[in-house]
């Protein structure tokens, strides 16, 4: 049988407007590459004909291995695909972007915005056996404040003032302060074992980033790094035992082997790796009638930030750099059209996102008038100067990224065409981002990187003065502001912190659109696009249902493989009979 959750909580008044804020406001559209081929998320799960067959293998191929699978750490897309069979939270997000319930039956939310009060589920047990409880979330509270997490993994934490636990089954979480992305926050951050930290925080690190243990239907039984990820159905699953028994991660770099397994069936589900992803899919070879290929934009922005020193203080030279960004032909020639062109923060589709704000053209002689317009001029080598300080900039990039050294290489050519001394620079990504990497250099610099949103729109994380590093080893997050804040710093500290406190759904629409628009007028960043998933699935995969709010295995409890239709009854065929 397939199993169900609960279609609604159990809401206060304010509750309901937060939870129904998750929902998106329009259906995909995206861009399609091929209208036989791609098709947006599906409005349900996949349900092919046959009956489901219980148990077996579902082996999902995919081009990216994890590098760590800790639940606080973890930073990529492939991590969080698989996590979302194995850890839960209090709540979790479905496919239409709203919450339901997972480790808590329901909630309340008290009258001043700042008590939300949980209803724990019972009967729930941990892959090590032990039992879940509301001293499991005062110990990840703990944990996550010890000052050593990065602001990601203590986003949310920081703002509860206390956690009481008045019954057995019952969890209070009181704030200093409104703060509407609560739910979105600490409301799905996964809830793991007390026992956990129980020999400090660096063996919790090491352990979960291999192994991590959850309450959800799977649990890790085997991983080769490099190979294969391994996962087993946990029988004691409170929403009841997976109809899968194994669910098989198959890590294959090789787009080729990712096309021939799927076409052979020895894969049956492609993971929505981005760029990756769309390398093995291409329309060619799933011309299939065997296999479904979806594509949508996903929470993902692709972007190119602009440290505050020198001339990138100035607004006019920001918006010539973005005027000179190749964005569409990005999108076209280096991804084969599989993105969306970017102009804020907020993921298209999305309630909050700005239904009329579009991207800058391409204009190079825009960006020379602005260049101009505030005094820079070629020297005699060529390159832009002013009062004798020339415009040399470092353009930088992970490195062994075939993908972003295009991208970079194609930026770069533009850039240096206007009068800029552009070098490209690459470095590995523990380099690139470490206490010695390119945001704490007094040099001019832009990095080719990507931020994933959550399933709020709340952005304090990415603009906020408070997000400013007081150090390159302090935590933050708004590193392009290290030296200098925004000269509009005070502007978006208002818009985001108020948006972020207000509780009203319309009120809180109103400040997005406020910010993706003062983004787009000062350019802290250029947006170079969205990034599309294209995940695939072989036609006889049931209960699989892709969508840009949630991991893969989101609800991997639900899925199976369908068994051969029963053929019909022959009639029956009138037989003789002998009168004699």
């Amino acid at each position: 049988m397939r199993h169900h959750f609960a279609a609604s909580l159990p809401l206060g008044r304010r509750a309901l407007v937060l939870a129904l804020g998750l929902g998106a406001a329009a259906r995909w559209r995206g861009t399609i590459v091929s209208a036989a081929l791609q098709s947006p998320p599906p409005d349900g799960p996949t349900a092919p004909p046959g009956p489901p067959r219980r148990g077996g293998r579902l082996t999902i191929g995919s081009a990216v291995e994890p590098v760590s699978l800790h639940p606080w750490d973890a930073s990529e897309v492939a991590a969080y695909d698989l996590l979302d069979g194995i850890v839960e939270g209090l709540l979790k997000v479905n496919a239409t972007g709203r919450l339901q319930p997972a480790l808590a039956e329901g909630f309340t939310l008290s009258d001043d915005g700042l008590t939300y009060t949980f209803r724990l589920r019972n009967g729930v047990s941990f892959h090590n056996g032990e039992p879940f409880g509301g001293r499991d979330v005062v110990a990840a509270w703990e944990a996550r404040l010890d000052g050593t997490w990065s602001n990601s993994a203590t986003l949310g934490w920081d703002r509860l003032a206390k956690i009481d636990l008045p019954a057995e089954r019952t969890l209070t979480l009181t704030t200093r302060e409104p703060y509407a992305p609560f739910l979105s926050t600490v409301g799905i951050a996964p809830i793991l074992p007390a026992s956990a930290y129980a020999d400090g925080l660096d063996a919790f690190r090491e352990r979960f980033a291999g192994e991590p243990v959850g309450s959800g239907p799977f649990r890790i039984a085997n991983r080769e790094p490099g190979r294969r990820i391994d996962l087993e159905r946990w029988n004691e699953y409170w929403g009841g035992p997976a109809l899968l028994d194994e669910i098989v991660y198959d890590i294959q770099p090789d787009p080729a082997a990712l096309r021939v397994g799927i076409e052979s069936g020895d894969v049956q589900i492609v993971a929505a790796t981005g760029a990756a992803t769309a390398a093995a899919t291409d329309d060619a070879s799933l011309a299939l009638p065997s296999v479904t290929t979806w594509e949508y934009p996903t929470r993902t922005w692709h972007h190119l930030d602009l440290k505050q020193i020198g001339f990138l203080r100035e607004r006019a030279v920001r918006q010539a750099l973005d005027y000179a960004t190749p964005r569409q032909a990005i999108v076209d020639d280096l991804l084969g059209g599989r993105a969306t062109p970017a102009v804020a923060d907020q993921m298209p589709g999305s309630w909050a996102a700005h239904g009329t704000l579009g991207p800058r053209p391409f204009d190079p002689g825009r960006a020379r008038d602005l260049l101009e317009s505030v005094g820079l001029r070629p020297g005699r080598d060529g390159v832009l100067a002013r009062d004798g300080e020339p415009f040399r900039l470092e353009l930088w990039g992970v490195e062994g990224d075939p993908l972003a050294r295009r991208i970079l290489d194609a930026v770069a050519t533009e850039w240096a065409a206007l009068g800029i001394a552009v070098l490209v620079r690459t470095a590995e990504p523990d380099a690139l981002w470490g206490p010695t990497g390119y945001q704490f250099s007094d040099r001019m610099t832009a990095c080719l990187y990507a931020w994933t949103n959550g399933v709020d729109p709340d952005d304090l994380f990415y603009w906020h003065s408070s997000q400013i590093p007081t150090a390159p080893t302090a935590p933050g997050s708004n590193l392009p502001a290290f030296f200098h804040p925004y000269a509009f710093q005070d502007e978006i500290d208002g818009l985001t912190a108020d948006a972020a406190s207000t509780l009203d759904l319309e009120t809180r629409r109103d400040l997005y659109l406020r910010i993706q628009e003062l983004l787009a007028r000062e350019v802290p960043v250029v947006f170079l696009y969205w990034e599309h998933a294209s995940p695939v699935a072989r036609n006889d995969v049931g209960g699989f249902w892709p969508n840009p709010y949630t991991g893969l295995l989101w609800n991997a409890q639900s899925w199976y493989l369908a068994g051969p239709i029963a053929g019909a009854t022959p009639a029956a065929t009138p037989i003789p009979v002998s009168s004699s």
